[in-house]
């Protein structure tokens, strides 16, 4: 299949691309690694009369700690950049982690993460983290710079709180301290697919105990959601196998998962339970089988 026809722009600046949107109307859409766009074109599912390219905006390319002791990272850094990334504090241990499940290789060299966070696939793996880490999402559009809490951010399967004129500038995080500790994982039926179910954690751990543990699922329901009762389990106790295993429970009865003619909700329930248990186990250096 190919695209339909369309008109092209390449804008200098984030300005200038808000600028086109406007004119645009709903016709315009925008594009930057195009990992998530461009097979939509190529069925026909997505019909943009005008693309507007934002692939080579310095602007918003780069990776940066800010004053206000955040990690701001620009939308247009690949997920690729991120993996090889070689930072080494916990966060950014854990962003390398994620970005390589991220697809296959060549996905992981030309997607960014503005366009996965912006596309809101609830199965893809930056919306989950920014759900879990409470991350700020900016955008720009003809009325100025805006930043959206993640928890707000995703509206449902798709669709953000992005308005049409905008553009998802970057994403902020705040650094884990250095005695957190985090995890992710997800299952897919191959490798470099889309995940049936994902999870990710991060909590502080002092003398074996954990404090504000953060827990959240990815491919449960139409966004990535936090799992406050299993966080609860989870506060304030020493990771044994009795408490993973009740984590894993609660987290498993949280919710009513999505079914699809992938899983059904009851598998995806189960996959919940023991994802969110392993993960765990596997970061504490508990054993499930023999505990």
């Amino acid at each position: 299949m190919k695209p339909a026809r369309f008109a092209y722009a390449r804008p200098s600046t984030v300005a200038e691309a808000t600028e086109i949107l406007q004119a645009q109307g709903p016709g315009a859409k925008l594009i930057s690694g195009g990992q998530s766009l461009v097979p939509l074109m190529n069925f026909r599912l997505a019909l943009p009369e005008v693309l507007v390219d934002v692939a080579r905006l310095e602007e918003i390319s780069g990776i940066e700690d800010t004053e206000g002791g955040r990690l701001s990272i620009g939308a247009n850094v690949t997920h690729y950049q991120i993996e090889t990334w070689g930072r080494q504090d916990v966060l950014g241990r854990l962003m390398a982690h994620v970005a390589g499940y991220i697809g296959h290789l060549p996905i992981r060299h030309r997607g960014t993460i503005g366009g996965s966070l912006a596309h809101a696939d609830p199965a893809a793996e930056w919306p989950l983290l920014a759900v879990l880490l409470d991350a700020e999402i900016l955008a720009q559009g003809p009325e100025g710079s805006r930043s959206l809490p993640a928890s707000d951010f995703f509206e449902t399967l798709f669709t953000t709180k992005l308005s049409p004129e905008e553009v998802l500038t970057g994403v902020g995080f705040e650094h884990l301290p250095g005695h957190a500790r985090t995890g992710f994982v997800e299952f897919a039926r191959r490798a470099g697919d889309f995940a049936l179910v994902s999870t990710a954690f991060a909590a502080e751990v002092t003398d074996n105990v954990v404090s504000e543990p953060r827990i959240a699922l990815g491919g449960v329901a139409e966004v990535p959601v936090r799992c406050p009762i299993a966080e609860q389990t989870l506060s304030g106790a020493e990771p044994t196998v009795s408490v993973i295993r009740d984590v894993g429970e609660a987290a498993a009865a949280e919710f009513e998962p999505i079914a699809d003619i992938h899983g059904s909700s009851g598998y995806r329930r189960d996959l919940v339970r023991a994802l969110v248990s392993r993960m765990l186990a596997k970061e504490f250096g508990v054993d499930l089988v023999g505990g």
